[in-house]
């Protein structure tokens, strides 16, 4: 099956955007359950074929998974090749994190501009540990304790553990894990201050 406009050149396509407080029709919930059923049974492949692409990233896959279930259920999205439009979607969505993460580097010092100031550097672990520990705390205050624990499972473990590692240990399927983990992330980076506080650590930013 061919996408809508795929040779096209875009034109006259439509964007999606969700409004704030968007409730799904029981259709449109229908049809999101359907392509988050075939995101689960087609998720092996497509990480082979990411992999082979070299453009695998476990987190944008999912990510990109969660935007597309979304327009689907609130926005009412048609698809005609999931894909397709999952790849064309994955592929826009990491090259803009790609140039937000080039654009957030901080250039290294040369060798004789390096300050060795432990003191700095304790402050620096200080603020990453508190912040981290704030995430944590706002994830437990806001998400029911098994997908709480399951984020920090991944956030501790990363990049060692998978997501199909996480399927391996909580019996979960990969297309469950990816909802909540992405819903989660993305719901982190909605929150200034935690972006402001993650700069500030000289990190790059994963919003």
């Amino acid at each position: 099956m061919r996408l809508g406009n795929s040779g096209a050149n875009n034109k006259g396509k439509k964007y999606i955007k969700i409004k704030p407080g968007a409730v799904a029709t029981p259709e449109n919930q229908a049809k999101a359950d359907i392509f988050k059923e075939w995101f689960g049974s087609f998720y092996p492949r497509l990480q082979t074929e990411l992999i082979n692409k070299d453009t695998y990233d476990e987190d944008v896959l999912n990510d990109t998974f969660l935007r597309i279930y979304d327009k689907i259920r609130f926005g009412g999205l048609e698809i005609a090749d999931y894909k397709a439009y999952f790849h064309r979607a994955f592929f826009t969505n990491f090259m803009q994190i790609n140039i937000q993460e080039s654009q957030s580097i901080v250039t290294p010092l040369d060798n004789h501009d390096k300050i060795d100031d432990s003191e700095n550097d304790e402050e620096l672990i200080k603020s990453k540990w508190e912040l981290e520990n704030d995430i944590f705390d706002f994830v437990y205050s806001k998400y029911p304790i098994h997908e709480f624990e399951l984020f920090k499972m991944y956030v501790r473990l990363k990049p060692a553990i998978t997501y199909a590692d996480l399927s391996d240990i909580t019996s979960l399927s990969t297309s469950r894990i990816s909802e909540i983990i992405s819903k989660i992330r993305r719901d982190i980076c909605k929150q200034k201050d935690f972006t402001q506080r993650r700069k500030s650590t000289l990190r790059k930013t994963e919003c």
